[in-house]
């Protein structure tokens, strides 16, 4: 009569039958794959095993004794990279095929010291009209822009630095700031 195998004994007949049906799974993703084995391959083996691996520890068994593991694998990979709705394609596919530059893993511009942010030394044409607008101002109104706008300084410090009246560096810095908006409101 037949004996129960306990969960250990299955884990290991399941683990040397992957490792002998591997070299096949591996053959089994290139087809699966087609001109994309290059890129997802290797990925999607990995992503098939891992489904495979989550199931029931007597499904597993089953499928193993019955030699259906290989199918089971290969059907899960075929599902995955089909399915534009699957696991596979929100990881690995959406990205690398959607894309026609060298993709190298993430949009993140800031983690990417060797791929500067977009347009970045590009100045706006608001910037370059509110530049042009700064050397048309007095030297007081210079002043104003640069202490407060620049510097970040408070009235106070600012009032107490020129010697000049609170109130007179509020409406000054005011009528500067709204005569800039107006001169560069086409652009807004």
């Amino acid at each position: 009569m037949h004996k129960e195998l306990t969960d250990k004994e299955k884990k290991v007949y399941v683990d040397k039958h992957l490792t002998k049906i591997f070299p096949q799974l591996q053959i089994n993703m290139v087809k699966v794959c087609g001109t994309g084995s290059s890129k997802w391959a290797d990925d999607l083996l990995q992503l098939s095993l891992e489904f495979f691996l989550n199931k029931d520890l007597d499904v597993q068994y089953e499928a193993c004794v019955n030699n259906r593991a290989e199918n089971f694998c290969t059907y899960i990979a075929n599902f995955q990279l089909k399915s534009s709705t699957s696991r596979f394609w929100h990881t690995h596919r959406k990205f690398v095929g959607n894309t026609r530059e060298l993709f190298v893993g993430s949009y993140k511009y800031t983690n990417e010291l060797n791929y500067p942010r977009p347009f970045e030394d590009e100045i706006s044409e608001l910037q370059m009209c509110i530049d042009k607008q700064m050397k048309n101002l007095n030297p007081f109104q210079q002043m104003l822009i640069t202490e407060k706008v620049h510097y970040g300084n408070s009235f106070v410090e600012i009032s107490e630095k020129f010697d000049i009246p609170y109130s007179s560096l509020q409406t000054g810095l005011r009528k500067t700031l709204n005569k800039i908006k107006e001169e560069c409101k086409y652009l807004t």
